[in-house]
């Protein structure tokens, strides 16, 4: 795996089993090249982030050669011998010296702990007032190139069992997204204004994996929208990449795809998966899961639209208090200087306007 992640996170490369690399005679894989190739992906999945890969399988000299060849990353690769444990994901940066030699450097960083939410006030007022969080069937999105693939008629065998029913919803690295900002202020009353949940994310995982569903978490893979539009198609380029030895892992990615056009958001999708696997539902019927949430164990800062008025502020605060949050805003009294129960949990919450402009509103030009 160190390789694999270096070689993602430098230029790319071919690993070939099945080759002696002292004589660089045929040997063939052992036992079946089949479960050696699922072994592979398993632990691709399992310890790293962001590699991208495809295997090769050919038959040299009555033998089985099996080619993994690895992508250069888009974004930095990560590796960690403990999967649950993302304090110990190790950056791994792969560097030629001056010699010629290449090096692993190492750097004790997270892959991330921290991700942000946006909902609209009238959102979290009830995810806080009813402590769940709400998973949407993907038929439910409403960019079209996001839901073809959840909404599509798998005709072949090995789509039994690896296209089920399941529920997401979206998460970002990024603290500073306008467009996200924008886009969640939309709608009217409550659904006005919004505001920005900053969450451990190894808290929301552990959260995840005890709701009785099985979780899966993707990074979003940003896509050339001619590609997402023909990948299904059995002679274009992209089409074994996601379809040949389909699994519910290729599933997983296939709706983790996304026009490159929305790049800057650098999304996260969580997935949940029921136990009892029920039928896909189409846009109209499409279904939802609420999920059980300790929001003060996972919330560690909030960003709340500054042009919230004094009564969403208060709305917001008493919310607050039904999970065990004390939002403490700088500079700010809430109407009635409420003193709040005792044993709440202390949050910093920000009043942001996405649009604020540091200086004067209006400059002379000479």
């Amino acid at each position: 795996m160190h390789l694999i992640v270096a070689m993602s996170n430098s230029t790319g490369g071919l690993i070939i089993f099945g080759i002696d690399e002292r004589t660089m005679t045929v040997v063939g894989v052992e036992d079946s090249y089949k479960d050696a190739i699922s072994v592979l992906k398993q632990a691709i999945q399992k310890y790293s982030v962001a590699v991208r890969y495809q295997f090769t399988h050919e038959v040299i000299d009555g033998k089985d050669v099996v080619t993994l060849e690895i992508f250069k990353g888009q974004s930095t690769a990560y590796f960690s011998r403990v999967e649950t444990s993302p304090e110990r994901q190790i950056a791994y940066n792969f560097s030629q010296t001056e010699d010629g030699r290449f090096t692993i450097g190492k750097e004790a960083e997270m892959r991330y702990s921290k991700v942000y939410k946006y909902m609209t006030i009238e959102a979290f007022l009830t995810s806080m007032y009813c402590g769940n969080w709400r998973f949407f069937e993907p038929s439910k999105w409403n960019d079209r190139f996001e839901r073809r693939f959840y909404c599509a008629r798998y005709n072949f065998h090995a789509s039994i069992g690896n296209t089920p029913q399941l529920f997401a919803t979206c998460v970002t690295r990024v603290k500073n997204n306008e467009a996200a900002w924008k886009v969640y202020a939309h709608g009217l009353g409550l659904g006005a204004h919004c505001l920005q949940l900053e969450l451990d994310i190894v808290e929301l995982r552990k959260q995840l994996r005890a709701s009785g569903f099985r979780f899966e978490e993707r990074v979003v893979t940003y896509e050339n929208e001619h590609v997402i539009l023909n990948l299904h198609k059995k002679r274009r380029p992209h089409y074994n990449k996601y379809f040949s030895s389909f699994s519910l892992d290729k599933f997983l990615r296939l709706l983790s795809l996304k026009r490159d056009a929305y790049t800057y958001e650098q999304e996260l999708r969580l997935f949940i998966i029921p136990n009892n696997v029920g039928k896909r539902n189409g846009c109209k019927n499409a279904d939802y899961r609420d999920l059980p949430i300790q929001w003060k164990d996972v919330i560690t800062k909030v960003r709340v639209d500054k042009n919230c008025s004094p009564a969403e502020l208060v709305s917001i605060q008493r919310a607050c208090f039904s999970v065990g949050i004390n939002p403490v805003i700088k500079n700010y009294s809430f109407i009635g200087r409420v003193v709040p129960p005792v044993g709440l949990k202390d949050v910093e919450f920000e009043r942001f306007d996405i649009d604020d402009m540091p200086g004067t509103s209006v400059i002379t030009i000479n």
